[in-house]
């Protein structure tokens, strides 16, 4: 009998991270970004988030989070 488990990642971009932020706000993008074993980023904006999330720093998260939204919005 094996007790292997599953290795779990994610591929992540800039456009699945706003769509949760926009249903689900900050927490549902927290929930999404602590649940992996992994990350594939796809894009440099995901990237710097990510980076942030791990960082700790929340209002830089949903700072950057919002820029990106903005940016795309123009």
């Amino acid at each position: 009998m094996s007790d292997a488990m599953g290795f779990h990642k994610r591929w992540i971009n800039i456009e699945s991270i706003k769509s949760i932020y926009t249903r689900e706000g900050i927490e549902g993008v927290k929930s999404y970004l602590d649940t992996p074993d992994a990350f594939i980023v796809t894009d440099p904006e995901s990237e710097k988030i990510l980076d942030i999330y791990h960082r700790g720093n929340i209002n830089n998260l949903i700072k950057e989070i919002k820029k990106c939204i903005s940016t795309e919005e123009k």
